[in-house]
């Protein structure tokens, strides 16, 4: 073969070769934008998804708050057909039981429909027991002196200041632990007055 048909060869060879390439290019230029459409389709479906994911849960947080308004106004009429005596009855069995939450639930429902209620102090004396029994003992003082304010001339007045010292106690409030006790001392005599003196004197 001579030179000029050699060079003939090699130029041919070459625009093949360019050809292919420039093939192979387009190619993948039309991989490129049919990959950006594919993702771009993805994520709008991902975006829709969200949103419908945002109103599933919006309406099943608004079905949620229905059902338990309308098992909350169910309770309050089955308790307006208690007596308070059963509802406390009630309320002790479940304490005993070792259900707090549902006992805590209808004795503060019951201090909710009736605020003036003689009873109030009582309820929340309960309260404040369920609380004792899980040593939640801050919310425990909380429930005690909300039970004590309601009624601090009832019947469960002193033990209630003796168990809101024993929170102080537990709590490390020192003086007011010390000054509950006193009170007691000073305007409950009987059994508890005898308990907080002994409590005293293990502080003094």
């Amino acid at each position: 073969m001579g030179i000029v048909m050699k060079k003939k060869a090699c130029l041919l060879l070459f625009a093949v070769i360019a050809g292919g390439i420039e093939a192979k290019n387009n190619d993948f230029t039309e991989l490129s934008d049919s990959l950006r459409e594919v993702i771009g389709r993805v994520e709008e479906l991902e975006r829709t998804v969200a949103e419908m994911q945002k109103k599933i849960s919006s309406f099943e947080d608004s079905a949620n708050k229905n059902l338990q308004e309308a098992a909350t106004q169910k309770d309050a009429e089955a308790l307006a057909r208690k007596t308070p005596e059963e509802i406390l009855k009630t309320a002790i069995d479940m304490i005993e039981e070792n259900n707090m939450e549902e006992a805590r639930r209808i004795l503060n429902l019951f201090v909710a429909k009736n605020p003036t209620s003689i009873y109030c102090g009582m309820m929340q004396f309960y309260v404040g027991n369920s609380y004792f029994l899980e040593k939640d003992y801050k919310n425990a003082a909380i429930e005690y002196m909300k039970g004590f304010k309601a009624n601090p001339s009832g019947s469960k007045s002193a033990e209630t200041l003796y168990k809101l010292a024993l929170c102080f106690k537990q709590l490390n409030e020192k003086e007011k632990l010390k000054s509950t006790l006193e009170k007691i001392v000073d305007d409950y005599p009987g059994e508890f007055s005898k308990k907080a003196s002994a409590e005293l004197k293990k502080i003094r």
